[in-house]
């Protein structure tokens, strides 16, 4: 493989913990200072968030798609 899909491959796995760990801390602190509107929309973005990481390869064919479908192509 290249020196691109092995750097593209370890930041991808690198990134799966450090987002699930970004998102339990800052859901506890929102929690802990009872601010239930933030946490709500939080969750909206941790969920949105969640879905690039851990699903990069349908997220790039869906993107792709709708970007040839706008062109044209």
């Amino acid at each position: 493989m290249n020196f691109g899909v092995n750097l593209y491959n370890w930041l991808l796995s690198n990134a799966q913990p450090l987002v699930l760990v970004a998102i339990v801390v800052i859901g506890l602190y929102l929690g802990f200072k009872r601010e239930f509107t933030k946490l709500i929309g939080f969750h909206v973005v941790a969920m949105l968030s969640v879905g690039l990481v851990f699903n990069a390869a349908g997220v790039k064919d869906v993107l792709l798609s709708l970007f040839n479908q706008i062109l044209g192509a």
